[in-house]
């Protein structure tokens, strides 16, 4: 049992970091769009992207996988 318990704390923190890094992950990055400029057609179609705006897009992706994989182990050893 103690090392349910063990384990159940490790992946909760797994998921308050997970959580908080695509948070401030994502309130880091660029604006994708030109706000009302893009209805019109007046938005830049083919802007290159910061080289940190690609690393802030996989480490939300990353960071999901790892929120959604921890979240489901809690449920599973929640009913443990």
């Amino acid at each position: 049992m103690e090392n349910v318990n063990t384990i159940r704390t490790i992946v909760t923190v797994l998921v308050f970091i997970s959580s908080a890094s695509i948070t401030i992950s994502y309130l880091l990055q660029s604006p994708k769009a030109s706000g009302l400029g893009a209805i019109s057609g007046n938005a830049t179609v083919y802007k290159s992207r910061r080289p940190l705006d690609l690393f802030l897009d996989k480490l939300i992706l990353w960071s999901g996988i790892l929120f959604g994989l921890s979240t489901l182990v809690l449920a599973v050893l929640k009913t443990a």
